[in-house]
Order: C-alpha cells, then sequence, then structure tokens
C-alpha cells in the first residue's frame, strides 16, 4: 500500500517537473522567435526613414510611379506597426510579408523611372541606400525564419503539444 501511493506520487512529482520544464522551453523558444524580429524591425523601419517627403510638384501630384511607391509604404507601414505588437501571429506576419513585396516593387518602379517624386532626377545616394538596407533585411530575416522554426517545431511535439495547447500558443509564420 505505501509503496504503491510512494510511485504514485513520484510519478506526479515526475509529471509536474516535466511539464514546467517543457513550458519553459517553450516560452524560451517563443522568446527566441520575439527577439529576432525585435532585431528586425528596426530595419525595416529604415525603409520609412529613407523615403523623402515630397514637396508638391509643378503640376500638383507626383507621379504615378512615387504615388504607388508611398501608398505601398502606408500599407507596409500598417503591417509592420500591426506585426510589432504580435511578432508571431501567422496572419499579421503574411501581411507584413505581403506589404514588403508591394514595397519593393514599387520601389522599383521608382527607381526604373530614375525620377524623384518631385519630377527631378533620383538623388543618386537613394538607390544604393535602399540596397543596402535590402541586404541587412535579407540578413537578419534567416534569424527569424530559425526561430519562428524551432518554435513550431516545439509546439507540435508530443507531448509538448499537450501544454502548447493547453497554454495557446499557436504556429508562427516566418517572414
Amino acid at each position: 500500500m505505501i509503496s504503491g501511493s510512494i510511485v504514485g506520487w513520484g510519478l506526479a512529482a515526475l509529471l509536474l517537473f516535466w511539464s514546467v520544464g517543457a513550458y519553459n522551453r517553450l516560452v524560451r523558444l517563443r522568446g527566441q522567435a520575439v527577439r529576432a524580429f525585435a532585431t528586425l524591425a528596426p530595419l525595416l523601419q529604415r525603409y520609412s526613414e529613407l523615403l523623402p517627403a515630397c514637396p508638391p510638384a509643378e503640376s500638383g501630384t507626383p507621379s504615378t510611379a512615387w504615388s504607388g511607391l508611398y501608398g505601398a509604404h502606408a500599407q507596409f507601414a500598417a503591417s509592420l506597426a500591426v506585426a510589432r505588437s504580435h511578432p508571431l501571429d501567422a496572419a499579421a506576419i503574411a501581411a507584413l510579408a505581403a506589404a514588403d513585396q508591394v514595397l519593393q516593387m514599387a520601389w522599383l518602379r521608382v527607381a526604373t523611372e530614375g525620377r524623384g517624386c518631385d519630377g527631378q532626377a533620383l538623388a543618386e545616394t537613394l538607390p544604393p541606400q535602399w540596397a543596402e538596407i535590402q541586404r541587412h533585411v535579407e540578413h537578419t530575416k534567416p534569424l527569424f525564419t530559425q526561430a519562428v522554426h524551432g518554435y513550431n517545431s516545439a509546439i507540435t511535439q508530443f507531448p509538448a503539444l499537450l501544454l502548447a495547447w493547453l497554454f495557446g500558443f499557436r504556429a508562427a509564420q516566418p517572414l
């Protein structure tokens, strides 16, 4: 009788300690993914800092390429703000990835046009600065992707899957 209760208490203690350890691992992996995004977000923000304020042109409106770039930037900035507040929300990251694609296409259109938003020649420093930001972003994205894959892998492994379900850990999406 006594040995049965000792075994039962021992198993309960083992289950408790395993649960605490597994939960701490999930929290640590989630934190790593959040920190990886926190490293990436300021680099993405630099796109905004690079866009010049467009003075009114003689015709009253900037070119369609620049209008498209400023529209794409507004979408990107809004998506980035949401992703910053919810870096592991798959929908928020998917929206940010789509907005990034649109922003890059709009920038390519502006760079191909070769004119600034005021109709003058595009500043020579702008394309290299944009390319430098892209290099930094592309260098940092894999760190976020790796952290997200580690987190996603952990929440799908049995028996940690049960804790993930119980505490509401949701799969994230890489950028």
